[in-house]
């Protein structure tokens, strides 16, 4: 008889056993990581010779977003050299925010905001944020008129787009943090909430990208739900939980949204771990995206991290993604399959690369090394 219990223990275990054995070694996530972020630096400065659409220099949304990972990961690792590049950019940039296209309430704009946030919590100088703070008072105190839905030139002063849930909200939240003003989480709070009833699908558990893909149809007849986009938000979502008090009012709607969504979004991964430019269209964009690939990623390693997702459930699909990465990145370092800046579904080649790859990467890795204790290394 106990020799029974002791096979039936056997068995309930084996899953988790077997998982456990599958966890990314973290010198191997290390050398992944390193690999990289070598390669993305080297070639940093040359970017927009491939870009169809050039970015405006370090402040704008793409490098935004990677510098602001990377700043963590370069604090998270105490690199060094990582440190003092990241920190040099800050200071040539006088610690401010693009002014391209006079733009003052656009979402994209705050993306490299967090980076600041980063040297702030290292420093303590208020120089550091002082630009940040003013742009986003201004934001919060003179609030945007633009309508959802309404064709206006002032129509992206509002979060209508889903990428932007990823630029601005972990922002107003973290800087909520910072100064102790609770207007701007509430502020975000509002927002965000706006943008969730205007662009998620209740059906499908997937955010439109924007107010034009309502009506469009995949060639399989699926609405059309972009996976970067998709990414954006669920990442956004995380760092949005990760900012907000345990005992914010809502909190607990950001968490169910999450969960909603990550039990969607798994159920969408492919045998090989990739999601796809297309979430509900594999067939007509069949290589992988990975972009969308690594945030998700992410998102699942910090879900379980943070006792958001069940362990026991999604920590395959987190360790499929993770390897579905390691096998995105070339003999040099660069992670391919990234689609390129852009706002549906689209072709994609080993040859495309942008930086919100390596940063969705980076954020990803920092999430398993917390899990096997690999922070110490």
């Amino acid at each position: 008889m106990e020799k029974v219990k002791l096979l039936v223990i056997e068995i309930l275990l084996f899953p988790i056993t077997f998982l456990n054995a599958m966890i990314p070694d973290s010198s191997a996530v290390l050398n992944t990581v390193n690999k990289v972020v070598d390669w993305q630096i080297e070639h940093y400065s040359d970017m927009n010779k491939n870009r169809i659409y050039k970015s405006f220099g370090d402040l704008s949304w793409e490098n935004g977003v990677f510098l602001s990972a990377l700043s963590e990961w370069a604090e998270f690792r105490n690199d060094s050299s990582l440190i003092s590049w990241y920190r040099n950019i800050c200071e040539r940039n006088r610690y401010s925010l693009s002014t391209a296209n006079h733009r003052i309430y656009h979402a994209d704009d705050l993306a490299v905001c967090l980076m600041y946030a980063t040297l702030y919590d290292k420093t303590g100088k208020d120089e550091v944020i002082h630009h940040t703070l003013s742009r986003l008072e201004f934001i919060m105190n003179h609030p945007s008129k633009a309508v959802f839905g309404e064709k206006s030139k002032h129509v992206n002063d509002r979060w209508c787009w889903c990428d932007a849930l990823y630029m601005a909200p972990p922002v107003f939240a973290r800087f909520a943090n910072i100064t102790g003003n609770n207007k701007m989480r509430d502020f975000m709070d509002k927002e965000f909430w706006d943008t969730h009833k205007f662009l998620y699908d209740e059906s499908e558990s997937l955010f439109f990208r924007d107010a034009k893909y309502f009506k469009r149809k995949e060639k399989n007849g699926e609405k059309v739900f972009w996976g970067r986009g998709n990414a954006w938000v669920l990442a956004g979502l995380s760092r949005i939980i990760t900012y907000l008090p345990s005992d914010y009012p809502s909190r607990s709607k950001y968490i169910s949204l999450f969960k909603e969504m990550a039990s969607r979004i798994v159920s969408l991964q492919d045998k090989r771990g990739h999601w796809h430019a297309s979430m509900l269209d594999p067939i007509s964009y069949p290589d992988p995206e990975m972009s969308c690939t690594a945030f998700f990623t992410y998102a699942l390693w910090w879900g379980i991290n943070n006792g958001v997702l069940d362990e026991e459930i999604y920590l395959k699909s987190a360790i499929n993604g993770w390897n579905a990465i390691v096998g995105s990145v070339q003999k040099d370092g660069m992670l391919g399959w990234v689609q390129p800046v852009g706002q549906a579904p689209k072709k994609v080649t080993a040859e495309m690369t942008e930086v919100y790859g390596p940063a969705a990467v980076m954020l990803a890795a920092m999430e398993i090394l917390k899990f096997s204790d690999g922070f110490a290394l």
